[in-house]
């Protein structure tokens, strides 16, 4: 055991903070608690790690103590860090055993914090030192007395408090100084009587109510909290005022209806004090700096700036763990459930696609659009009752549910009828830990939308190999002539409605501006292939400004837009209160009481009353755009510009049923140009270092993170620590190997020229046929491109070392673009083929292959665990398309930035970053050093396919000769660089291959009494009936 870990009794202390021992249905102590609820089934045994008790449900591996004990020392130290684990490992219970451990650690000790800077603030009231006066906008200034010291004070100022608080059990002051319970009892419920103040019932429902986005996905967000003061005004300003509370100095008068408790100037200041704890604390730091405060000794400013380094926070961070896709959400939702002990409120975030119930809504071609129309009318009565499911008992702490995926969720709703969706909006809204695909993190438009706060918040991605990638895309935005005539024929139709027709008119008329640009003429485009023309900004004689100049997005225009912007989802949010109260007045608005819901979403694309959802995506992915690129803009070197022309058949008309715009639309079936306007986002940072100055840590993982190189500098965020973790598989149980030749003796080095040659496809061939003969059982072969894929299969044909290949094994082949079914439909007949063949009794020989290609759809995200795959062949490196009009951008790009790299960094800095430190100090790869590592990450990612637990067994093939230069093998994940053979002679390659299979086979057959079922897997699990249900990436 390492000397960092110490393992501790199997059951937890039960006088431990926190720890519950009641089946389900115990009561939380506290909305903040993480209990432990120990699974009778399974072994928990506790580790000290880091000096934090960990719950752990079984013996973990070396590398899990070491992704653990990673973890707690990021987080413990508010830092960044990247985390390789291989598939099979543990990674994802590692880490979150270890995230919620430390969160349950952190909430104790934050109590005690808390509660000893109450106790400091205390004694530097009562000691009678200074505190700014406290501003309380709703008071009559007049009223207010000026507060100098303790002595200043008289005693017949009193402020009055209902008496129906709750104040049982102590006097106020000490519900309020706290002695380390104000976290597991409620806030003392203060409710003043002001006759005299100026708050009218309307400021009142702001403060209470007002979130002022106008978006519908927003809300059920809780809008009681106040936007919070930065560090500088807090520090500038003091504690911040209590609404509604009268400040130091003010007279409250008497209500004869309601009895009061009397409360003199100084507990006033004390209310005020403790009300902003971080705004206080700091305070009086800075006034320690001059003189020790009365009353006060270095014991209490201490504490004050320990908890001031701790994030100055009463709250336990929340815990965001993203994953790719959905179906990865689900398992890790089962990993909690099902294996850990922790316990705390939880929540998934999924898409109305996902989610609704509505049988009309889910039939119509929008969702989304059709959700709007039904919530507006008030025609939805599953969106009425979504708080049956998120106060429902099962969901809440200690139900049958407190652990739910998308699909529980959507099963409690159609029993309740209540909408899925919003419950689960509601539920995330106060969960501790959220699960949720990560482009919901790293899109900003999706962010919003989903009422995702990172503030403090701790950000754990897993599969996080393709994160650069995908923080990119969210930072680029496309826009095409089909979505501004949408937007152009919405703003008429609303303008002449007399619908603030200037704001509708001046987005219209700029729509039709940037459309008629568009459409028009333009023969300098550089990128062309046969069915794209591109031309790109910045260009000889005009650069990017230059062009928005043009198209008079000026830094004005984006002022403007902004204001319109504004306007539009105030009028979006009345507009849609004003229907929803005549619905109500006309009939109820039950959709079961009035049958209208199908006759609505009939119309569901007729006029509406105010913009559509698509239009305002439009318009604010343009503005938040606009924003970057603006004059002095941080982000204004990093987008290029792009102008696309793409000719396709098109099989719907371009307007589908968009009544108001029949006049333009072209007939079905014809070939259409389609025009785009483009932001391309190079630096993916534009993204991330946002959410990176927000958070407390992030956590990047995956099982093929390597090359680890470019994460900090194209990120820009700095990564304190990186783990690269080894396989739990025993090597012997794996060969990794790379071929430098075929059979013939034919150097194998799949270049561009090289690819074509006669030689080159005869020999990669007849070294796949010798692999498949000897390999048993299933195997998948990777090439760079589908274009090389035909080119092969056309050789082998003609040659016929097809049919020799196909009298091996039996042939399958990833199909280019086609429907996800179509895929599922493909990769079960491949693990059907493989179980047939046990069943049948066949040789393990037989077996299948599946040709697949580099970042496609089966090297991402599919398990080939035991015999769907004991075989993994690359067959050359995938560097990403060189001509590719987005690759060439990107290669120059990086060029370029890093011979400006030290100006950039000082540009850089940002005063206003919450988390100073952690912006990227890393050097910005060339552009040539970024194109390579692109190419590894895809190799490292298709390796991953098999292998997939500690039992399992198979082979890694490298069918090119440039992994024989150690500098490439490098670059490959390090449990599989570490144990790389080279083989110069293809038959040498060949004998210990065939030895490695026979011993694996003799093992695996003696593992199986005759009685066995052949068909059980390795990891345990049953292969009889192979079903496998894909989703699309597409998580929104």
């Amino acid at each position: 055991m390492p000397s960092s870990f110490a393992k501790g009794n199997t059951k937890p202390n039960p006088g431990g903070p926190g720890d519950k021992y009641s089946g389900q249905g115990s009561k939380a102590a506290s909305p903040e608690e993480t209990t432990i609820r120990i699974a009778s089934h399974l072994n928990h045994q506790t580790y000290f790690i880091g000096g934090i008790k960990v719950h752990f449900p079984f013996k973990p591996y070396p590398s899990q103590l070491g992704m653990m004990n990673h973890m707690i020392r990021a987080l413990n130290t508010s830092k960044n860090t990247m985390i390789e684990s291989p598939t099979g490992s543990g990674k994802s219970l590692a880490l979150l055993c270890a995230a919620l451990a430390w969160r349950r650690n952190y909430t104790t000790k934050n109590k005690q914090r808390v509660s000893n800077v109450r106790q400091a603030i205390r004694r530097y009231i009562k000691g009678g030192s200074l505190l700014p006066e406290a501003d309380n906008k709703g008071q009559d200034k007049d009223a207010k007395a000026q507060v100098t010291s303790s002595e200043d004070t008289k005693p017949d100022v009193k402020m009055e408090i209902d008496s129906s608080a709750a104040l049982t059990g102590g006097s106020i002051l000490d519900k309020l100084a706290g002695d380390g319970h104000t976290d597991s009892t409620p806030a003392l419920d203060i409710k003043p009587k002001i006759e005299n103040s100026d708050i009218t019932p309307d400021d009142r429902n702001n403060i209470n109510n007002g979130d002022g986005d106008g978006d519908d996905d927003d809300d059920f967000v809780d809008a009681t909290l106040k936007p919070k003061l930065s560090a500088a005004e807090k520090q500038s300003t003091g504690p911040e005022p209590i609404p509604g509370l009268p400040a130091p100095g003010s007279v409250a008068m008497d209500d004869p209806k309601h009895p009061k408790i009397h409360i003199d100037n100084t507990e006033i200041l004390l209310i005020h004090a403790l009300h902003d704890l971080a705004g206080t604390a700091e305070f009086i730091i800075q006034a320690a700096k001059t003189r020790m405060p009365p009353g006060m000794d270095q014991q209490d400013i201490d504490a004050l700036i320990e908890f001031k380094e701790n994030g100055s926070t009463e709250s336990t961070p929340r815990i965001y763990f993203g994953s790719r896709t959905h179906r990865q959400v689900s398992q890790l939702v089962d990993e909690l459930r099902l294996k850990s002990a922790y316990r705390l409120q939880t929540a998934v975030l999924g898409s109305r696609t996902q989610m609704c119930i509505h049988g009309e809504a889910i039939k119509t071609g929008s969702i989304d659009d059709a959700c709007r129309k039904l919530i507006e009318t008030d025609d939805c009565g599953p969106y009425r009752s979504h708080r049956k499911i998120s106060g429902h008992p099962k969901v809440r702490f200690g139900g049958e549910l407190e652990i739910w995926d998308i699909e529980d969720i959507v099963k409690l709703g159609k029993q309740q009828f209540a909408c899925p969706y919003f419950a689960a909006r509601e539920l995330a809204d106060n969960a501790d830990l959220v699960f949720c695909p990560y482009n919901y993190i790293l899109d900003p438009g999706v962010r919003e939308a989903a009422g995702i706060l990172l503030d403090g918040s701790i950000v754990i991605l897993d599969e996080a190999h393709n994160v650069e990638n995908a923080a990119r895309e969210a930072g680029s935005v496309e826009i095409t002539d089909n979505q501004l005539l949408i937007l152009i024929g919405e703003c008429q139709a609303m303008s002449k409605a007399g619908h603030i027709p200037e704001t509708h008119q001046f987005v219209g008329q700029f729509a039709e501006s940037l459309l008629t640009w568009l459409q028009e003429d333009f023969d300098d485009y550089e990128h062309q292939d046969f069915e794209t023309l591109t031309a790109v900004w910045p260009r000889k004689g005009a650069s990017i400004h230059d062009l928005l100049n043009q198209l008079a997005m000026t830094p004005a225009f984006t002022v403007r837009l902004q204001q319109a912007y504004s306007k539009l989802e105030d009028f979006i949010k009345e507009q849609r209160t004003i229907h929803a109260d005549n619905q109500r007045m006309a009939s109820g608005g039950a959709l079961g009481k009035n049958g209208r819901g199908g006759e609505l979403l009939d119309d569901i694309d007729s006029d509406s009353s105010h913009l559509s959802n698509i239009s305002m995506r439009v318009v604010s992915s343009l503005l938040r755009v606009l924003k970057h690129l603006s004059h002095g803009g941080r982000y204004s070197s990093d987008y290029r510009v792009a102008r696309i022309r793409r000719t396709a058949m098109t099989t719907e008309p371009l307007l589908a049923n968009r009544k108001r715009k029949k006049s333009i639309t072209p007939a079905a079936g014809t070939q259409e140009q389609v025009n785009t306007l483009a932001f391309w986002a190079l630096n993916p940072g534009v993204v991330f270092s946002e959410i990176a100055s927000q958070t407390r840590s992030i956590v990047l993982t995956s099982g093929t993170l390597s090359p680890l190189g470019s994460y900090a500098s194209e990120l820009q965020v700095d990564f304190a620590s990186t783990l690269e973790a080894n396989h739990v598989i025993d090597p012997s149980r794996f060969k990794a190997m790379s071929i430098m030749c075929g059979p013939a003796g034919t150097m194998l080095e799949a270049k561009y020229k090289t690819v074509d040659t006669m030689l080159f496809q005869d020999d990669v061939g007849a070294s796949l046929c010798s692999i498949a003969a000897s390999c048993p059982d299933g195997m998948l072969v990777f090439v760079s491109s589908y274009s090389l894929l035909n080119k092969l299969f056309m050789r082998w044909r003609t040659t016929k070392l097809m049919d020799r290949l196909e009298g091996c094994k039996r042939v399958f082949v990833e199909p280019q673009g086609g429907s996800k079914e179509a895929f599922e439909k493909l990769l079960n007949e491949y693990r059907n083929s493989l179980v047939e063949n046990r069943v049948q009794g066949q040789p393990l020989e037989r077996g299948a292959v599946m040709f697949a290609v580099y970042r496609g759809k089966v090297s991402e995200g599919i398990d080939f665990s035991d015999f769907f795959c004991r075989t993994v062949v690359n067959i050359g490196i995938p560097y990403p398309a060189f001509k590719d009009v987005k690759v060439t951008l990107k290669r120059e790009y990086n060029d370029t930035m890093a011979k400006q790299q030290p100006r950039r960094q000082q540009q850089q800095q940002q005063p206003h970053s919450s988390t100073p430190g952690q912006q990227s100090s890393a050097a910005l790869l060339n552009g040539s050093a970024w194109y390579e590592i692109q190419a590894f990450r895809a190799t490292n990612q298709a390796l991953g396919r098999c292998l997939r637990h500690k039992n399992d067994w198979g082979a890694i093939i490298m069918l090119e000769s440039r992994f024989a230069n150690e500098w490439n093998v490098n670059k490959l994940s390090k449990w599989v660089r570490s144990h790389m053979r080279v083989y110069s002679n293809f038959n040498r390659a060949l004998a210990d291959l065939d030895d490695f299979y026979r011993i694996r086979a003799a093992e695996d057959m003696a593992a199986h009494s005759p009685g066995d079922n052949l068909l059980a897997t390795d990891s345990g699990h049953s292969a009889d009936a192979v079903t496998t249900k894909l989703e699309s990436s597409d998580s929104e």
